[in-house]
C-alpha cells in the first residue's frame, strides 16, 4: 500500500508535469503568426533562401511563426489585387518596386505602412541597394532587404567553343546578331525569347533593345515624370525600330527560339538547345539547383551596346531589387518589422548568398568575401561600373498595372501575331494616354 509521503511526492510530480505541459501549450497558442506573401517562392533558389531565413529566425524567436503563401508568377498579381481590395493580403508582401504604388493605391489611405522613421533610424537608405526605388510621394513604403539584380547574357561555353565564337567579342547588338546567325548555321538557336501572355514578352525586349535606344519604353528620360499623356514614349521612332528588329529575329529570320514562359527558355538553355539566355543573378542559383556541374559550362557577358541613328547607346537594363512591405491591417506590425530588420543582418544576407543571389546590404558585400567566393555573380557589379549606364526601372505609378497589360497585348501582337510595329505601338500609346487622362 502506498504511503502518504510517496503519494504526496507522486502527486507533486504530476502537478509539476501538468504545469510544464500547460506552459508549453500556452506558449504555442501565444505564438504570433506572420504571413509572408511573395511571387518568387515557386523558384527553387528563392524557396531555399526564404525557408532557411525563416528557420534561422525562428531559432531565436520561437514566439513568431512565419508562414509563406503566394501563387505562380502569372497568377500572383491578379490574386494580390483581389486580396488587397478585400484586406486579406499577407502581413508582409514582397514585390518589385514598380508594383508598390499600384497596390498601395487600391484602398483609400494606402494599403501599406509608412517606413520613413524606421528606415531613417537604421540608416537603411544608405545601406541597402535599390532602397531609392521604394519611395512613393515622399514615403518609403518598402524595404530593399532581400536581394537585387539586373540582367546580363549567360552563354554555354562548350557551344561557343564548338562553333568558334569568342564571347569577349560580343560587344554590340550587331556582334550579337552575327553570333546568333553563326549558331543557327551550326544547328543551334542562339537565343531564347518569351512570346505569350507572360510579362517577360515585354520586359526582355524592352531591357535588351527598346529602352536602350529610347531611354524609356513608357516615358522618356529614363522613365521619369511627369507621368502625363503628352509624355508617352511608347510609339517613339526608337521603340518602333527596336520592335522591328526583335520581330525580325523571331518571325522573319526565325533565329530566336520562343516559349510562352521563362521556365521553358531556361530549360532550353540548360539542355543545350539555345546558347544564350538573358537573365539575372538568380539564374546562377537556379542553375546550381539544376546541376552544380553545369555551372562550369556557363559564362556571363554584359548586354550589348546598340548603334542606332548614328549614336552608340550603352545598355540600361532594369534594376530588380525584391522589396518588402508591411500591410496596414496586419495585427503584428512590430514583429513583422523586426523580421524585416533581421533580414538585413550579415547572418541573413549570408543565407541569401548561399542560395545563389546578390544580397541587398552593401556593407555585407564590402566586408565579406562575396566577390572572392561568387565571381560569376560579382560580374554584375563590373557590368554596372564599366558597361552599363544608369539602370532604369518601370515607373512606380498607380496606373502601372494597366500600362503593363496594354504593352503585353501589344508585344504579343507584334512578336507572336506579326502585326506591324508602328501601327501596334501607335495604338498602344493611344490606350495609355486614355488611361493617364482619366
Amino acid at each position: 500500500m502506498m504511503s502518504k509521503r510517496k503519494f504526496k511526492s507522486l502527486f507533486l510530480v504530476l502537478i509539476v508535469g501538468l504545469l510544464i505541459l500547460t506552459l508549453q501549450t500556452s506558449s504555442v497558442y501565444a505564438q504570433k503568426t506572420i504571413t509572408f506573401q511573395t511571387s518568387v517562392y515557386v523558384e527553387a533558389p528563392h524557396q531555399k533562401a526564404i525557408n532557411l531565413l525563416i528557420e534561422e529566425y525562428n531559432k531565436t524567436n520561437p514566439d513568431v511563426n512565419i508562414e509563406v503563401f503566394g501563387a505562380q508568377y502569372s497568377n500572383f498579381f491578379d490574386n494580390l489585387t483581389t486580396e488587397v481590395l478585400t484586406g486579406t493580403q499577407g502581413d508582409i508582401v514582397q514585390l518589385y518596386p514598380e508594383n508598390i504604388a499600384r497596390y498601395n493605391s487600391l484602398v483609400p489611405g494606402g494599403a501599406f505602412i509608412n517606413l520613413n522613421d524606421f528606415i531613417e533610424k537604421n540608416n537603411f537608405d544608405n545601406k541597402l541597394v535599390g532602397q531609392e526605388f521604394c519611395e512613393v510621394d515622399g514615403e518609403y513604403l518598402a524595404l530593399s532587404n532581400y536581394a537585387w539584380g539586373t540582367t546580363g547574357l549567360f552563354y554555354r561555353k562548350s557551344i561557343f567553343e564548338e562553333v568558334g565564337i569568342n564571347a569577349a567579342e560580343i560587344n554590340t547588338l550587331k556582334d550579337f546578331e552575327e553570333a546568333v546567325i553563326k549558331l543557327d548555321k551550326n544547328g543551334y538557336y542562339g537565343f531564347g525569347a518569351v512570346v505569350g501572355s507572360h510579362p517577360f514578352v515585354t520586359s526582355e525586349w524592352s531591357r535588351m533593345v527598346a529602352r536602350v535606344v529610347s531611354d524609356g519604353l513608357y516615358f522618356p528620360d529614363g522613365e521619369s515624370g511627369p507621368y502625363v499623356a503628352d509624355r508617352v514614349n511608347v510609339d517613339s521612332p526608337a521603340n518602333i525600330w527596336a520592335a522591328e528588329w526583335w520581330q525580325k529575329m523571331i518571325l522573319d529570320k526565325e533565329l530566336f527560339r520562343t516559349a510562352p514562359d521563362k521556365k521553358k527558355i531556361r530549360e532550353f538553355f540548360w539542355n543545350g538547345n539555345i546558347a544564350m539566355n538573358i537573365d539575372g543573378p538568380w539564374f546562377i542559383g537556379m542553375s546550381r539547383e539544376r546541376d552544380e556541374i553545369l555551372l562550369d559550362d556557363i559564362g556571363l557577358i554584359p548586354q550589348p551596346s546598340i548603334k542606332y541613328d548614328g549614336k552608340e547607346y550603352k545598355p540600361n537594363p532594369t534594376m530588380y531589387p525584391l522589396v518588402t512591405m508591411i500591410s496596414k491591417n496586419s495585427p503584428h506590425k512590430e514583429e513583422a518589422l523586426e523580421f524585416l530588420k533581421w533580414m538585413t543582418s550579415f547572418e541573413a544576407q549570408e543565407i541569401i548568398v548561399k542560395s545563389g543571389m546578390i544580397p541587398s546590404n552593401q556593407e555585407y558585400i564590402e566586408k565579406s568575401d562575396f566577390a572572392k567566393n561568387n565571381p560569376l555573380a560579382y560580374k554584375y557589379y563590373d557590368f554596372i561600373d564599366n558597361n552599363y549606364r544608369e539602370l532604369v526601372a518601370d515607373p512606380s505609378i498607380p496606373q502601372m498595372g494597366e500600362l503593363s497589360r496594354i504593352m503585353i497585348n501589344a508585344t504579343q501582337e507584334m512578336f507572336e501575331g506579326g502585326d506591324e510595329p508602328s501601327k501596334v505601338l501607335t495604338e498602344a500609346a493611344e490606350e495609355i494616354e486614355e488611361v493617364l487622362d482619366r
